[in-house]
């Protein structure tokens, strides 16, 4: 029976451009291009969820388990998706796009690299745009555990990975560090001084 083993919930979780994310820390990996509904979206490294609030701070629990846990009652949430996390580097943080992550939130995977199922239930999800600096009635349940992870995962997802195609925010971030390479940098600029 599969058991709830860690639960922490942070009240203000800040979102901008509607985008809350779960992913290896430090990576790299653009957003997912497809996703599987209008809730939730994955690839691997990142998990996309897509908020209501453009710009605000969030309700989040975050619950880490053995196994797939029992559904929650149909009536506690309005809307849920499930889908795999993918994680490369068994480091996995949750945060707002452009955010920090909450202090009191654990590592989301702690059995190491590999294939975990993120089963997600949301509240009150609806636009927003005036929750900025405030508390908006959206709130999050997130739930994460492990399928398919360890050493042997860790090479078998490194490959997946490598082999995916690049998406839009991949291209967009390749072409960036190249115009910083052709980029000669500007000479110090000296200003004459008049004679007085």
């Amino acid at each position: 029976m599969a058991e709830i083993v860690r639960t922490e919930r942070a009240e203000r979780v800040f979102v901008s451009y509607h985008t809350l994310m779960v992913g290896d820390r430090d990576s790299e990996r653009g957003h997912p291009d497809h996703a599987f509904d209008q809730l939730a979206s994955s690839r691997p490294g990142i998990a996309v969820i897509r908020t209501g609030v453009h710009t605000g701070f969030l309700d989040v629990t975050i619950q880490l388990a053995t196994g797939p846990p029992p559904m929650p009652q149909p009536d506690a949430w309005e809307d849920g998706t499930e889908f795999d996390l993918i994680t490369l580097t068994g480091e996995t943080v949750l945060c707002g796009l452009m955010g920090e992550p909450p202090s009191q939130f654990p590592n989301l995977t702690p059995q190491g690299p590999g294939r975990y199922r993120m089963r997600v239930h949301t509240n009150g999800r609806s636009v927003n745009n005036k929750a900025y600096r405030q508390v908006c009635p959206e709130a999050y349940l997130i739930t994460i555990w492990p399928v398919d992870a360890g050493p042997d995962a860790t090479a078998r997802y490194r490959e997946m990975a490598d082999s995916e195609p690049l998406n839009k925010s991949d291209r967009m971030r390749a072409w960036a560090r190249e115009q910083a390479l052709k980029e000669p940098g500007r000479p110090a600029r000296r200003v004459k001084r008049h004679p007085a």
